[in-house]
């Protein structure tokens, strides 16, 4: 992707972990936002944050945002654990759907409800995993824990192709990845 802007023009950026920690593969989000967190910082103008399962309770984080990444289990029928960056209009047009009906329709109902009002986010990105399994108390499998390691990466690189301010952590921070079960391997992303 290439930027379609400069960091003198950018005032509002959220990356926005999208997920239920307690359905296995679809804590995807949660567990990319609590990782990026403590292993890199970002200018003031950048929020980080674990929205859960929003719903329409997600319009204000999009709100005249310039620039909104959201993270997710996606359904795209690929490999469990394949990575992928989605622009807007692949959102909108369901080629990437993301995974748990319950936050399905609140995204695309807010951005909906954002763009006639004139207020939507200047530019939407969504950085999803294809989930193995979605179940009560499974745990992240380890293809998506392989590519929440990958996420990471590509967070920090897409935001720095747009001028955000963005740097590792020396030391990182411990994460508080509390649903995933001590000596799991997602201790491995610490």
């Amino acid at each position: 992707m290439t930027p379609i802007w400069h960091d003198d023009t950018l005032k509002h950026v959220s990356v926005l972990g999208i997920g239920n920690v307690l359905l296995g593969d679809d804590g995807f989000g949660p567990l990319v936002v609590e990782m990026f967190r403590c292993h890199y910082e970002c200018g003031s103008s950048v929020e980080v944050l674990d929205l859960g399962t929003p719903g329409l309770d997600i319009a204000p984080y999009l709100y005249d945002r310039d620039l909104v990444i959201l993270i997710d289990a996606i359904h795209m029928e690929a490999t469990p654990g394949t990575l992928c960056l989605f622009p807007e209009d692949e959102l909108i047009s369901h080629r990437a759907e993301l995974h748990l009906t319950g936050h399905d329709p609140g995204i695309q109902e807010s951005l909906a409800h954002l763009k006639l009002a004139g207020h939507a986010p200047r530019e939407l990105i969504v950085l999803g995993a294809e989930p193995q399994r979605c179940e009560f108390g499974a745990g992240i499998s380890p293809s998506v824990l392989t590519a929440a390691s990958a996420a990471i990466v590509a967070l920090a690189r897409l935001l720095k192709e747009r001028g955000v301010s963005c740097q590792s952590r020396h030391p990182s921070i411990q994460p508080n990845i509390w649903w995933l079960p001590q000596g799991s391997p997602a201790s491995a992303l610490a």
